[in-house]
C-alpha cells in the first residue's frame, strides 16, 4: 500500500510538471514621440507600470519614438491594422475620423488641461464621440489649452493678418482664417523647419510641446490666449482587446478611463506650469497676456468659429452643449 501511495503521488507530481506554463500578453505599447515626452513619462508609463504592478497576465512593452511607426498622421491606422497593439493618438492628425473630437480644438471653450481631459472621458462614456472603428479606447487626456508662440512678434490677433501660422487641425484652420491668417497643417517636425526657415511666423502649440519638441528656441513670443486644447487618445486594437483576460481589462480601465484622465490633465497643467516659469526667469521670450478687454472682444470672435462647427457637425449642437454643461459643472456654475 505505502509503495502505491508513493507512485500514485509521483505519478501526479509528473502530471502537475507537464503542465504548460500560461505566457503572458505581450502587448505592444507605440508613440511617435520620444520616451521623455510627457504624454509617456508621466502619463502612459505610469499607466502601464500600475497595470504591471497588479496583473500578471499582460506583458505590456514600449516602443518609443516611432518605432512602429514614425509618421504621427499614421498611429490611428497602425493600432486599426495590429501593428501596434496599443498607440497614442492626436485626433487633429487623423482627418475627418472623430468628428466630434474638435470640440477641443475649439478656442476659448476649455480653460485647463483638467477640464478638457475629464469632460473628454466624460463625454466619451456618454457616447458623444465616435470613430472608434476597430479600437477599444482606454483612455482620454489633454494637454494644457495651446497659446500662439510667434516668431513675429504681436502686439493683438489682428496683427495675425496675412501672417502663416502653424494649427493642428481644421479647427484651429478656421479660427485663423477667420482672423485673417493662412493656416500651415503641420506636424511639431515641420513646425520646428519653418520656424528656423522663416517660411512659418508662428504656431499654435502647448509648453510641453514646445518643450517636447525644442521649439521654444525658435520663437521670441507667447502670446496666451487659450487656442483650444490638444485632445490625446490611448487605443487599444479591438481584437487585442478581445485576446485578453476579463482580469487584464479590468486592470488596464481601472488605471485608464477617468483614473488617466485626471493624472493626465494634472501632469499636463503641472509641467505646462514648470516650463512657463523657466521661460519667465530666462527672460528671453517675451510672454504677452491680453488683458480682459482684449480677451472678451477674442472670445466674440470666436462664435462664428464655434457656431460654424456645430453647424457642419453631425449632432454638433448637441455635442456642444454637453461640453459647456459638464465644463459647468466642474467649475461651480448654474
Amino acid at each position: 500500500m505505502k509503495h502505491w501511495k508513493m507512485a500514485l503521488a509521483g505519478a501526479a507530481l509528473t502530471t502537475l510538471t507537464a503542465l504548460p506554463v500560461l505566457a503572458q500578453e505581450l502587448v505592444k505599447v507605440g508613440t511617435f514621440v520620444p520616451e521623455q515626452s510627457v504624454g509617456v513619462s508621466k502619463v502612459i508609463k505610469p499607466w502601464m507600470e500600475a497595470v504591471a504592478a497588479e496583473t500578471d497576465d499582460v506583458t505590456l512593452q514600449g516602443f518609443w519614438g516611432g518605432t512602429l511607426g514614425k509618421s504621427p498622421f499614421k498611429q490611428f491606422e497602425l493600432v486599426q491594422n495590429g501593428v501596434a497593439d496599443v498607440t497614442w493618438v492626436l485626433p487633429g492628425y487623423t482627418a475627418g475620423q472623430f468628428p466630434e473630437m474638435g470640440v477641443f480644438e475649439l478656442p476659448f471653450l476649455f480653460r485647463t488641461a483638467e477640464e478638457a481631459s475629464v469632460v473628454g472621458w466624460q463625454m466619451h462614456e456618454m457616447g458623444l464621440l465616435t470613430g472608434f472603428d476597430g479600437v477599444h479606447v482606454i483612455g482620454f487626456f489633454a494637454a494644457e489649452p495651446n497659446a500662439m508662440f510667434m516668431k513675429k512678434k504681436i502686439s493683438s490677433l489682428d496683427d495675425l493678418a496675412n501672417m502663416k501660422i502653424r494649427s493642428v487641425g481644421g479647427i484651429h484652420a478656421s479660427w485663423l482664417e477667420a482672423l485673417g491668417a493662412a493656416p500651415q497643417t503641420l506636424s511639431s517636425a515641420e513646425m520646428n523647419e519653418g520656424l528656423n526657415r522663416g517660411t512659418v511666423d508662428g504656431a499654435i502649440q502647448g509648453w510641453t510641446g514646445m518643450q517636447t519638441f525644442k521649439s521654444l528656441p525658435l520663437v521670441d513670443q507667447a502670446y496666451i490666449v487659450p487656442a483650444g486644447a490638444i485632445p490625446f487618445l490611448l487605443l487599444m486594437n479591438e481584437d487585442k482587446w478581445s485576446s485578453l483576460s476579463p482580469e487584464a481589462q479590468a486592470s488596464i480601465m481601472k488605471h485608464g478611463g477617468m483614473a488617466m484622465a485626471e493624472m493626465g490633465g494634472g501632469a499636463y497643467t503641472d509641467i505646462g506650469n514648470t516650463i512657463r516659469e523657466g521661460v519667465i526667469a530666462e527672460g528671453r521670450i517675451e510672454i504677452v497676456t491680453p488683458d480682459e478687454a482684449a480677451m472678451a472682444k477674442y472670445v466674440e470672435q470666436a462664435k462664428a468659429v464655434h457656431e460654424a462647427w456645430i453647424a457642419q457637425t453631425p449632432n454638433g449642437q448637441a455635442v456642444y452643449d454637453a461640453a459647456v454643461k459638464l465644463l459647468a459643472d466642474m467649475r461651480g456654475q448654474s
